[in-house]
């Protein structure tokens, strides 16, 4: 990262400089001085012992997500945050080589921290590669994580393009994560859900259970599937 850092003042940045004008070069430094700023500002906290439950989510989250990049979109992580800080699209555009893209591993905590908002602007490729990251992040109590929304949200067909590629092995560690951070708070309450949730809901439980019946119902098979673990 500490190349990426110099990116705007390196040799082979100002013939890509070239190709912008003054006023997108300032949004984009200025942009990017302020997530540096964050970055020296993050302070991790100190973490509790993790229950064998997360320790285990946490193995498979690494074994579904492994060798999943991020090549086919120009917004990651970094123009997710630009993006929510309504930066210009050219300014963003100057922003993409600073992207990780080939190992979502790679991508380290205090950078995670001062992008905490840039999942919500990721397109489904850009979803599918954070989404590990995030998710081991609010784990470890990097970044706050809260996936799923309510049935009526207007925000559902947003989330069902960004679920898109998504394989059942990778669901199925969202919904779990889901279920835990759900779980892990005073009031166990589920009513956000993902994509594959309203879908079984509509097919096999609308006519017999409200939403919120649903999500006891979610929450009950985790229990009983995690034997107590997660707790």
């Amino acid at each position: 990262m500490a190349q990426r850092r110099k990116v705007f003042g390196s040799a082979a940045a100002k013939v890509l400089f070239r190709r912008f004008d003054r006023e997108t070069l300032r949004l984009a430094a200025d942009f990017w001085r302020t997530i540096e700023q964050r970055r020296r500002l993050y302070v991790p906290e100190e973490e509790e012992e993790q229950t064998p439950f997360v320790r285990e989510l946490e193995e498979r989250i690494h074994e579904a997500f492994a060798g999943v990049t991020c090549h086919r979109e120009v917004r990651v992580l970094i123009g997710g945050e630009a993006e929510d800080e309504y930066l210009p699209a050219n300014a963003q555009a100057l922003l993409a080589p600073l992207e990780e893209r080939d190992d979502w591993r790679n991508i380290p905590d205090d950078l995670l921290a001062a992008c905490s908002c840039s999942l919500s602007y990721a397109g489904p490729h850009a979803y599918r590669f954070l989404l590990p990251r995030f998710m081991i992040g609010a784990l470890h109590g990097v970044v706050p994580f809260y996936p799923g929304h309510e049935p009526d949200s207007d925000l559902i067909l947003h989330m069902r393009s960004q679920c898109t590629y998504l394989d059942e092995a990778q669901q199925a560690c969202l919904s779990d994560y889901l279920n835990w951070e759900v779980g892990d708070t005073e009031v166990s309450e589920r009513n956000r859900f993902l994509p594959w949730e309203l879908d079984e809901y509509a097919a096999t439980y609308a006519s017999s259970l409200s939403y919120a019946e649903y999500g006891q119902l979610l929450l009950r098979r985790f229990r009983e599937r995690t034997g107590g673990r997660a707790s």
